[in-house]
């Protein structure tokens, strides 16, 4: 097995702390260290290590062909310890990614980027949310019926195509419609319904929107590992939680909006309250809008 260092490129000065000079082991199959390498460079001067030949498929895809077994931070957990034991690093780094229904009722994605310290003994965990979504699943007879917003996409969002009722053959990573109108072709050659199914490819690597996600997160994420406990001083204090209530600025009854965030520790007990904002615009208030 051989490994891969990101080399330092950039001239900013980044902040003192336990990471600094540091190799970090990432659990990614799909070429995410591209997105997380620049701020954890650059803010933590850690260097990251993606082993040769990781095979983080396995505990999950995004077409189906291996379900994810349990919640997303239990397949990131186990990416980034894979990542450490074929590197042998204390440290350990993956993202596991959702698209689906989010609180409140809305539709998009949902990415965890996960940090392991085997020698302190904790997990930093940071999460981002968003409404972008690289479009939805469309069943065809041709390509001709796709709408734009798939076609669209190409080359930098790929495409998936399979036969509709059957997985016999899926075609991942499709960039361009010569090998679209192919694959197409053969599923519905295949297809018992005569259709194919044409959606994202939801992988990092094929997929644009995702990578802009992984890119704040990561810079989130280091930021937070670069910010020490006031209690006992270990890395990661951040937000673990937070408290709806905000009050109405006219009548201060309390809304369902976030009021304060706790900021946490991930080695001890230590949490503080911190007001997001003083007040909620009445829009947002039960009473004055009912």
């Amino acid at each position: 097995m051989t490994s891969r260092p990101s080399p330092s490129t950039s001239d900013a000065s980044p902040h003192r702390g336990p990471y600094r000079g540091q190799t970090i082991a990432v659990g990614t199959k799909h070429g995410k260290q591209h997105q997380l390498e620049p701020a954890f460079r650059d803010v933590l001067g850690a260097v990251l290590m993606t082993p040769d030949g990781i095979d983080t498929d396995r505990f999950g895809t995004f077409a189906g062909e291996t379900a994810r077994i349990g919640p997303a931070l239990d397949a990131a957990r186990t990416k980034a310890r894979l990542a450490m034991t074929l590197t042998g690093l204390p440290y350990g780094l993956a993202s596991e990614a959702s698209y689906g229904p989010l609180p409140g009722g809305w539709f998009g994605h949902e990415e965890l980027l996960l940090f392991c310290d085997e020698r302190l003994g904790i997990e930093v965990l940071q999460g981002h949310r968003s409404l972008a979504i690289p479009g939805l699943a469309e069943q065809v007879g041709e390509v001709g019926e796709l709408g734009a917003g798939l076609v669209g996409g190409l080359p930098d969002q790929a495409l998936i195509v399979r036969p509709c009722g059957s997985d016999v053959s899926i075609t991942k990573g499709i960039t361009d419609i010569e090998t679209l109108r192919s694959a197409v072709s053969t599923a519905v050659a295949q297809s018992p319904d005569g259709l194919a199914q044409v959606e994202p490819d939801l992988r990092a690597h094929h997929n644009p929107s995702r990578r802009l996600v992984l890119v704040r997160l990561a810079a989130s994420l280091a930021h937070r590992l670069a910010t020490g406990c006031p209690a006992c001083a270990a890395p990661g204090f951040g937000r673990v939680d937070a408290k709806p209530g905000l009050p109405c600025r006219i009548c201060a009854t309390p809304t369902p909006l976030v009021g304060n965030e706790i900021h946490g520790c991930a080695a001890c007990d230590h949490r503080v309250d911190r007001p997001v904002r003083d007040a909620a615009d009445p829009a947002d208030c039960p009473s004055c809008n009912p």
